[in-house]
């Protein structure tokens, strides 16, 4: 069965980065399914009719994302109809439920909406409980087209609700599980290099299909494993003696499996060892504090966390030396230590954490360029100082900054 997703919006072309389509494959995943292909096209009439006409005639599925709003440039229903030669109809029972929509947020329904209210003649409804935009299940000679709404808050919802629930019926496939293991600041060619031996062992045998893969992103390399076949047991069993040979491979370079992040893992380590933590930001900004926020719960371990952009700020408020700031400036391992020393007696935590640098694209220097970004770790076994120089935008750079201050906590809270 080949499946394909299609995406519309001249925005995809432009500025805007299509992480529907990712999405959607990770949802088709779980099932078994693989995407065959992903089409991006731009808001033109002639170009979606061609490219719906060319999805359908070599797939058995396609999924397009996009194009159900009300405006002139959202054209899917009407090309959709064209391309398979069925009526748009009128749906009261849509039309209702986007006045309510309106209604409920105390707006009224501007008359450009009601085109939303259209099914393709005989397509089954796909409810948007975050939209206005229904999606659609059409059965065309065989084949299945889905047609989803843009947003990513409202048609991943809906895959999950129906699309799935409808394709697992509609196609069942082979039983399928994945593991993916997550792996901080190393190369992704070093990781490929050290797991080579488990990926090339013959693991396709008692009706298991295995399939490996590895994703650098964001300073993180990502294992997947996809095991498939007709046996839950063996498919588990599999997965499982897989993940032992990695796991020995990589060891504590791995920092967590599937949903798994660096923020999560530390919460889930200072909750278990019921200790707390405190940060102490510059160039970073508030980022690793906003990271570890993110995790429900966090205010359980997390106590405190200080912005101390300027000198001033790190004097008063963290107790750093003049004379440390005059000898060796703020970016540098002893105003890291000093930082992190004062945010954890200032918030009597356990941990206390600093980050100090040169985020860009100005204030480097010979001595201490763009990216050059100092890191404190304090606890009551002392001070552990890092200093990594990071290359890329002041994004990536503070990015980067964050997450490596975030794993470097992590080793340290492995070896307490």
């Amino acid at each position: 069965m080949r499946v394909e997703i299609v995406c519309f919006g001249s925005e995809l072309l432009l500025d805007k980065v299509n992480t529907n389509s990712v999405a959607i494959a990770e949802k088709l995943a779980q099932l078994g399914i693989a995407v065959s292909q992903v089409v991006t096209v731009g808001d033109h009439t002639q170009d979606i009719e061609r490219a719906l006409r060319e999805s359908l005639g070599r797939s058995s599925v396609v999924l397009t994302c996009g194009g159900l709003g009300p405006t002139f440039d959202d054209l899917t229903r009407l090309c959709v109809s064209k391309v398979i030669r069925r009526n748009l109809v009128y749906s009261k029972s849509i039309h209702k439920k986007i006045l309510r929509r309106f209604k409920s947020v105390r707006l009224p329904m501007p008359a450009e909406n009601k085109i939303q209210a259209y099914l393709i003649s005989g397509a089954k409804e796909v409810d948007n409980a975050f939209g206005t935009a229904p999606g659609q299940i059409i059965h065309w000679k065989g084949k299945s087209l889905i047609l989803l709404p843009g947003p990513a808050r409202e048609c991943i919802p809906m895959m999950d609700r129906t699309i799935l629930p409808y394709l697992k019926v509609k196609y069942p496939v082979a039983v399928s599980k994945r593991l993916i293991l997550h792996v901080y600041g190393y190369p992704e060619s070093k990781i490929d290099e050290m797991i080579m031996p488990v990926v090339r062992r013959n693991w396709d045998r008692d009706g298991v299909k295995v399939i490996f893969g590895i994703l650098a992103h964001r300073s993180i390399v990502d294992v997947k494993v996809t095991a498939q076949g007709n046996a839950t047991d063996r498919i588990r069993k599999t997965i499982f003696q897989i993940k032992s040979e990695l796991m020995e491979t990589l060891g504590d370079w791995v920092y967590g499996e599937n949903d798994d992040t660096l923020e999560s893992v530390i919460g889930k380590m200072l909750s278990t060892s019921q200790q707390t933590l405190a940060l102490a930001e510059s160039c970073t900004g508030g980022r690793v504090s906003n990271k570890l926020t993110d995790i429900p719960g966090s205010s359980v371990y997390f106590k405190e966390g200080v912005i101390t952009y300027s000198n001033e700020s790190k004097i008063k408020l963290l107790g750093v030396k003049k004379k440390t700031l005059q000898k060796y400036g703020a970016v540098s391992e002893n105003c890291a230590s000093e930082m992190a020393r004062g945010v954890k007696d200032l918030a009597k935590a356990d941990w206390g954490v600093s980050v100090t640098g040169i985020a860009g694209p100005l204030g480097g220097t010979r001595e201490k360029p763009v990216g050059t970004v100092c890191f404190g770790v304090c606890s009551k076994r002392g001070v552990q100082t890092e200093v990594k120089n990071f290359f890329g935008t002041r994004t990536e750079i503070k990015e980067k900054s964050a997450l490596f201050a975030l794993n470097l906590l992590r080793l340290e809270l492995i070896r307490q």
